[in-house]
């Protein structure tokens, strides 16, 4: 109005900014992940002549995903055994091993399933298919016997996830795979390694399967907006 007083300024409208993914009740995108445990393998241990050289063991897992739902994830696992081994095992060696070591590891693309909407308490199934290889060697002053069996890797693995604080996550998992082998070798000594495809065993089952299991406690790391 001429000669009045200015009009007030009119502040603008506040635009609505779309909720973050966090504000939505995602979980961060990026997960690292850490397991410790026991391992084992199954395999007869009570027959008398049984030739399971497998007495329990440790298992180590590593583990990269990305949270791309709720209730799905999908990375890769790294997972190893390093087994105890039964004294009466002793490889191919015609004397008693100084030294034996038996051990299990597979690389695998997985996928997670969280079946429930994420909580405080969060459980899983997950599942993936990857290459194994299982190897044993059996040593002394005199010989050396090494073995390997290399194949497919089927795991699974269930497990339960205690959300302590935005971006870590505690819990135990079991999880365990099929080791499915492809191709076993056999070196004796200092001598040229010998592949071969798997046969028959003498019980008439495929030779070179295994089926190696872990009970171990996973640290999970988050990392995203």
């Amino acid at each position: 109005m001429e000669g009045g007083a200015p009009a007030p300024a009119v502040a603008p409208a506040p635009v609505a900014r779309e909720p973050s993914t966090r504000a939505r009740g995602y979980p961060p995108p990026l997960e690292l992940s850490v397991a410790a445990g026991l391992g084992d393998a199954v395999c007869d241990k009570d027959k008398p002549d049984s030739d399971c050289p497998v007495d329990g063991g440790i298992a180590l897992t590593f583990a990269a995903q990305w949270r791309f739902h709720p209730h799905w994830s999908a990375g890769f696992e790294l997972s190893a055994w390093g087994f105890g081994v039964r004294e009466s095992w002793r490889g191919q060696l015609d004397g008693e091993p100084d030294e034996v070591k038996l051990s299990a590891t597979y690389l695998a693309p997985v996928i997670r399933w969280y079946w429930l909407k994420p909580g405080q308490f969060n459980p899983y199934a997950q599942l993936g298919i990857g290459i194994s290889t299982v190897t044993a060697e059996a040593s002394n002053a005199q010989e050396r016997y090494r073995f390997s069996a290399k194949g497919v890797a089927y795991p699974l693995t269930l497990g339960m996830e205690w959300q302590v604080t935005d971006l870590i996550r505690l819990g135990p998992q079991l999880g365990a795979y099929l080791h499915v082998s492809r191709q076993l070798c056999e070196q004796a000594g200092d001598g040229e390694e010998s592949c071969r495809d798997p046969g028959k065993d003498e019980d008439g089952k495929r030779e070179g399967n295994a089926l190696p299991w872990r009970l171990a406690v996973v640290g999970t790391f988050a990392f995203g907006p």
